[in-house]
């Protein structure tokens, strides 16, 4: 199966752009993402799938738990369901959300 951006949904919001390249309906197993954080991602947690994001091009901080890691190129980080996170920074990153995640799956945390 092959997934192109031309096929993406763009999804923008305050402090990134995403472009969804799989959703859960196309191919349950997992789904892609590209994403460009110019800024940052707000404070979220998935409720059944685990998050690996791989960081393509630039640098920033990811808070897992309440606590920080700076991360740069080349960096792969892995969040497991349920627990909270946040990004900051200029970076390009590749996630994969394994089971595929929708909407419905990430929620806002406080």
């Amino acid at each position: 199966m092959i997934f192109n951006i031309e096929n993406a949904r763009k999804v923008s919001r305050q402090g990134f752009t995403a472009y969804v390249y799989s959703n859960k309906d196309q191919y349950p197993a997992l789904n892609t993402v590209y994403v460009d954080c110019f800024k940052n991602h707000e404070k979220v947690y998935v409720k059944n799938s685990h998050r690996l994001y791989f960081v393509i091009e630039g640098a920033g901080f990811f808070t897992i738990n309440e606590e920080t890691y700076a991360v740069k190129q080349n960096d792969v980080i892995v969040i497991e369901p349920m627990i909270k996170y946040a990004y900051e920074g200029k970076m390009k990153l590749f996630e994969t959300n394994y089971p595929a995640t929708g909407s419905e799956d990430e929620v806002v945390a406080e």
